[in-house]
């Protein structure tokens, strides 16, 4: 299989798949790699770092679908690429679909193949291409809402961790999973007081061992609506793989908030975990309702693709080397297939859309 990087098109998504160095050591033993061309420079590499690696750039994307089999991207297709997309094509990419049926439908409709970044498991069950780029949204959270709490910018006014004779701001962590330690260690390094909340007892302790000002609390919906109230930044990193994000954050605990007060759903790409919370993008990254802040953008990694990419790259490059030489044979690939020849293969991905 040839193997095609297209341009990305979400509004603020400066990420690319595979940087110039990936490329490099797949095209080193002979695949084949196009690239549709401008692809990196959001990363800061040119077409001419990845001619130097082998690869060939073409003019746009209908050239790029054309010469490629294995279409290697960061996001979801959309409408511009699904035009592309025909039954020989193999998507590799993050897809979230569990709360996207028309997007679902669509892929079926072209009868092509498509693999979630998000669902690959490697061989001790860890999820290695969502894992870094969830701690990049986790330090995101921190850095941004922390901007978001400053009167200029809507928020109450608040410094994150203070200084001397001030209060250090209270965070509030929804799941302590790989984006939720992010949020503790960004939150707990700058002084804030945080709370993280999970349903395993062990994991929370994990969590408090390793930093400071940092409280565990198993997760009810008492005991989060009684820390949210008395929040000033809430960051819910909670995910259930391949699943729709479970609801933790009812709007009668967003309602309780104090005015400026913000929320950061990391989990809106699998549908958000507050309720009725709205997508956002970096084009309008935060909405108020009920006095608070929600920010919401389903690709926070994209405003530092250059890290990004990098991460992404690194964690995607021997999966992309499996399928050029294997096909979908480890478990790993194969358990993140989502859609085959056409048909939905994942099971959760089919019980979430009721198949």
């Amino acid at each position: 299989m040839n193997t095609g990087i297209p341009v990305e098109i979400m509004y603020g998504e400066g990420r690319v798949a595979l940087i110039p160095a990936a490329c490099s050591v797949l095209t080193s033993v002979g695949h084949k790699v196009f690239m549709e061309t401008r692809a990196g420079l959001g990363s800061g590499y040119t077409d001419e770092d990845y001619r130097n690696a082998g690869v060939e750039i073409v003019d746009n994307q209908e050239s790029l679908y054309e010469s490629a089999d294995l279409i290697v991207k960061v996001k979801q297709p959309l409408e511009e690429g699904l035009k592309h997309l025909q039954a020989r094509h193999t998507v590799f990419s993050f897809l979230h679909l569990a709360p996207q049926p028309v997007l679902t439908r669509q892929l079926c409709d072209i009868g092509l193949t498509a693999i979630a970044f998000e669902s690959v498991v490697d061989n001790s069950g860890h999820r290695p291409l969502l894992a870094p780029m969830s701690g990049i949204a986790g330090r995101l959270a921190v850095i941004g809402g922390a901007g978001y709490l400053f009167q200029n910018n809507g928020g109450k006014g608040i410094l994150l961790g203070g200084i001397d004779t001030t209060d250090d701001g209270k965070v509030v962590v929804l799941g302590a999973g790989v984006a939720g330690e992010h949020v503790v260690e960004a939150a707990s390094s700058i002084g804030a007081s945080v709370t993280v909340f999970d349903l395993n007892q062990d994991r929370l302790e994990q969590i408090v061992s390793r930093y400071q000002n940092c409280t565990g609390k198993l997760s009810s919906e008492q005991a989060v609506a009684d820390e949210v109230s008395g929040a000033d930044l809430v960051v819910s990193a909670v995910m259930v793989a391949g699943r729709r994000a479970p609801v933790v954050i009812r709007e009668s605990m967003v309602e309780s908030m104090s005015r400026g007060s913000v929320i950061v759903d990391i989990a809106i790409d699998q549908g958000g975990s507050v309720e009725n919370i709205q997508a956002t993008s970096y084009e309008q990254p935060v909405y108020t309702r009920h006095g608070v802040l929600h920010h919401a953008v389903p690709n926070m990694p994209g405003a530092v693709p250059r890290t990004a990419s990098q991460a992404l790259s690194s964690a995607v490059l021997p999966y992309v080397v499996e399928l050029l030489e294997k096909g979908v044979t480890g478990n790993g690939l194969k358990a993140a297939t989502a859609v085959q020849n056409g048909v939905v293969v994942d099971p959760v991905l089919k019980e979430e859309l009721g198949l």
